[in-house]
């Protein structure tokens, strides 16, 4: 079984609440569920949707074409209609030659809720329609919003009821399993983080990161993390490298245009070897650009995001248990090689909200390599054959730490020889960094396929469906700094595609600088991601 339906309105009429408490029925019947929101930067009026999408099957993406769309205003309706068998509509507040009418704002004025409850009535009207107990979703209310649900479940009972005796079934939807964990990419990647050992979260607003700020501060007792939002990005990420300078694991949350305010800082990282996890969440650029869309275009900027030359680790994930598990990497792998980390997200992972099956146990905070000796004899940047020097904080130790070139102690120099072996001690940390990620899944791969296609991040969900369709063998570059050139230069193939969501082509130009790869680029950068749907077609004309 697998169906979709959505939810459509304006800001301010509880879309993506409505979408997410729907997902919540089905996953709790066992079902695996994926749920897309799409808005504009509008605190009120506009057009928003929420595309639930319902299996038995893992998903990782959504699809444009289902079921159903429910109707919150008239001006929706076009813009969904071709993409779905039947319209329930606010019959309150328009009219549609054919449709299921459901008069949801007059129900809630029958019971004096304001107008945005009048979604709980749809809710009660899309159980019976799937043949659902209305008691399941009453219970998600009740867990959800505890007593102030009660109006929420007298609408869901009159929605409920009212379709009981009007409308036909859509389908017939069974408990099928235990209930299953909705999860957002943010929200995942940060209890990754967390489980490696994260201690301290900082962030200034900005979409489509601003949901992990919410979700940690809502949750930062439970979790033992302290959530600080400074004055801006720059503050931000200052005050992680102060964090990890004291032994804290810190991490940094923004999108594109908050880490370009970032560069000095990132910079700053590198030379006094701070380790902090980095969360940047794409989003169409340049500038504002738009800003609550979809977008991967800032590969290339990361790879060489800061001033000057030092390592960095940089990896994407591909849905909400990949980001689960390379948040937990990233921080721990900053923290052995001292250096700064980018989890690399982007909007669609960011904020769609999936079922998710995690094993927590699988991500643990790694110990880094600590100072024993005596505290009079410790060295920050004790020159290695690896370039890693042994860690020791205050108050144990007496530290220097700064931006300016410095010799072991820390104290700044600007010496040719004490420079130049500073400099190489920071860059032999890249073989390093390799030759773990050797050990490590740097690329997955999905199929069998003689002919290949190649993707990164959230994209690689509608390419694995797609390319199941059509028997193509997938490749996901998970690592991207250093870039995994060992997997690469070596696949057999005999035709490839590279699929993202940017312009250029940036992961196209990647594997042709370091595999001698020539793929054929299938673009979209029009903010809104690639569904299966839309892929089949254009994969075929690529490899017919």
């Amino acid at each position: 079984m697998d169906f979709t339906f959505r939810v459509s309105g304006m800001a301010g009429d509880g879309v993506k609440g409505a979408g997410i408490i729907a997902g919540k029925v089905f996953s709790r019947l066992g079902y695996h569920v994926f749920v897309h929101v799409e808005y504009q930067s509008l605190i009120r009026g506009g057009h928003n949707a929420a595309v639930v999408r319902v299996s038995t099957q893992k998903l990782r993406c959504h699809r444009k074409y289902g079921d159903l769309l429910i109707a919150l205003q008239d001006y929706v309706v076009p813009v969904h209609r071709r993409y779905v068998e039947q319209v329930l509509f606010d019959s309150s507040k328009f009219t549609l030659k054919e449709g299921l009418a459901l008069p949801m704002s007059e129900f809630a004025a029958q019971t004096e809720a304001p107008p945005v409850f009048r979604n709980a009535a749809a809710l009660g009207a899309l159980c019976h329609l799937y043949g659902i107990d209305v008691e399941v979703l009453n219970q998600v209310y009740r867990d959800a919003y505890g007593e102030k649900a009660e109006k929420d479940i007298v609408l869901a009972e009159m929605g409920y009821s009212y379709a009981k005796k009007r409308f036909e079934r859509i389908r017939e939807v069974e408990q099928i399993g235990r209930p299953r964990a909705l999860l957002d990419g943010n929200q995942s990647a940060g209890l990754g983080a967390v489980r490696a050992g994260l201690r301290c979260y900082y962030a200034y607003p900005m979409t489509p990161s601003t949901s992990l700020l919410h979700f940690l501060a809502s949750h930062r007792r439970e979790l033992g993390v302290t959530v600080v939002q400074p004055e801006n990005e720059i503050s931000a990420a200052i005050m992680a490298i102060g964090s990890a300078f004291a032994g804290t694991r810190a991490m940094v949350g923004t999108s594109g245009g908050g880490f370009a305010l970032m560069q000095e800082a990132f910079s700053l990282a590198g030379m006094a070897e701070i380790p902090v996890l980095f969360l940047e969440a794409q989003r169409p650029g340049p500038s504002t650009g738009l800003p609550t869309w979809h977008a991967q275009q800032d590969l290339r900027f990361v790879l060489h995001a800061g001033h000057g030359e030092f390592p960095r680790i940089v990896a994407s994930p591909c849905d909400v248990e990949d980001a689960f598990h390379l948040a937990g990497e990233l921080l721990n792998l900053a923290w052995r090689f001292q250096t700064p980390a980018v989890l690399l997200m982007d909007r669609y992972l960011s904020e769609s909200t999936a079922t998710a099956e995690i094993d927590v146990d699988a991500v643990k905070e790694e110990p880094p390599l600590l100072y024993e000796g005596e505290p009079e004899d410790y060295r920050r940047y004790l020159i290695t054959d690896s370039g890693i020097s042994p860690l020791a904080f205050p108050p144990r130790v007496m530290l220097k730490v700064t931006g300016n070139e410095h010799d072991e102690l820390g104290y700044t120099t600007d010496d040719a020889a004490q420079s130049a072996a500073m400099y190489e001690k920071r860059m032999r940390k890249e073989k390093a960094i390799e030759e773990e990620l050797r050990r490590r899944q740097a690329v997955r791969t999905f199929g069998s396929g003689r002919d290949v296609v190649f993707t990164w991040g959230s994209s690689t969900g509608a390419v694995i469906e797609a390319a199941e369709e059509l028997g193509l063998r997938v490749v996901q570059v998970r690592y991207l700094s250093p870039f995994p050139k060992w997997e690469v230069e070596h696949l057999e193939f005999e035709r490839a595609a590279c699929v993202e969501c940017n312009y250029t082509g940036q992961l196209a130009s990647l594997l042709k600088e370091h595999g001698c790869i020539e793929a054929e680029l299938i673009p979209r950068h029009d903010g809104r991601p690639f569904t299966p749907d839309e892929l089949v077609p254009r994969l075929r004309e690529v490899f017919s």
